[in-house]
């Protein structure tokens, strides 16, 4: 990886850590608070919620690294954020299958997708023939990543990368040629699970700079990030 690469990386993770350690310091003082319980439980959301953000942000960042994106829709994109070949996990007491998360998401079962149940429309996936194909490129406990990470957020973390579905070309396997709409546009995918099987996800459109300039490509802006509320898929 270019040393440019590396430091763009380091600082993500270093900002990310800066972060979670916010968020612990939020959850000493709620755990002052009359109802420990509750405070408990929001604590356990919000670094969970820091650490589906932190896979999000390591994937986005191995895309700004890309000049071109036109067959990451497909064939997804090489990181140093992996612990191994996708299967089974064991996160303290739960166990997550790293393919069938990735099936979940694609089509709505843990059994492998084929192109008719990929292409069912729900309310999840709305858009039929282009729903999302999505590909996973970060996957390791947080503690993998730093360990002071770890401490504060024992979790294990994955990131997916699609195409965007709103895009002008019809094609969700690659991203739309220059010119379409929807060029330089792609989707990705931050979750986090706690030992207890819980989960919190986010989702993030990101866009190339150049994309509407004759700028040499290279970089990513996110143009827009939040919670998934809706469930898996």
């Amino acid at each position: 990886m270019p040393t440019r690469d590396a430091r763009g990386f380091a600082l993500v993770t270093v900002l990310l850590w800066l972060s979670l350690l916010g968020v612990a310091a939020l959850g000493a003082a709620l755990a002052t608070a009359a109802e420990p319980p509750a405070t408990g439980a929001l604590h356990d959301h919000l670094r969970l919620t820091r650490g589906a953000e932190s896979a999000a942000s390591l994937a986005v960042a191995a895309l700004a690294a890309l000049i071109d994106w036109t067959d990451v829709p497909g064939l997804g994109l090489v990181t140093p954020f992996v612990d191994g070949p996708p299967g089974p996990r064991a996160i303290g007491g739960a166990t997550v299958d790293l393919v069938a998360e990735t099936n979940r998401r694609t089509c709505g079962r843990a059994t492998p997708c084929d192109d008719a149940a990929t292409d069912a429309t729900s309310a999840q996936r709305p858009w039929g023939v282009r729903n999302p194909r999505w590909q996973l490129v970060v996957h390791q406990p947080l503690a993998g990543l730093d360990a002071a990470l770890g401490a504060v957020c024992p979790c294990y973390v994955m990131a997916w990368v699609a195409d965007d579905p709103a895009d002008a070309d019809g094609d969700p396997r690659r991203d739309a040629p220059p010119g379409v709409e929807g060029h330089g546009v792609l989707l990705v995918r931050g979750a986090a699970v706690a030992a207890r099987g819980t989960v919190a996800e986010v989702e993030v459109l990101v866009a190339q700079p150049c994309r509407r300039s004759n700028a040499p490509c290279g970089g990513s802006r996110v143009q827009s990030w939040g919670l998934v509320t809706d469930g898996v898929p």
